[in-house]
């Protein structure tokens, strides 16, 4: 699990350099454990966020989104 700081840092990197950005590719790696739980693949995973554009970026404690 990262520190609160860690997150904090990712938190700034993504408003530095990718907000009002679109994902032109997106490459996710297949972990049972991240992807198993919520029924999806990293495949899906990589398709569902393809040509999105990031709009903002969120912490909550050790959370981001």
């Amino acid at each position: 699990m990262p520190e609160i700081g860690e997150v904090a840092r990712i938190v700034h990197f993504i408003h530095k350099h990718l907000v009002g950005k679109t994902l032109a590719t997106v490459v996710a790696q297949h972990d049972e454990i991240v992807f198993g739980k919520v029924g999806t693949s990293a495949a899906e995973f990589e398709k569902s966020l393809t040509g999105k554009k990031i709009i903002d970026a969120r912490q909550q404690g050790k959370y981001f989104w």
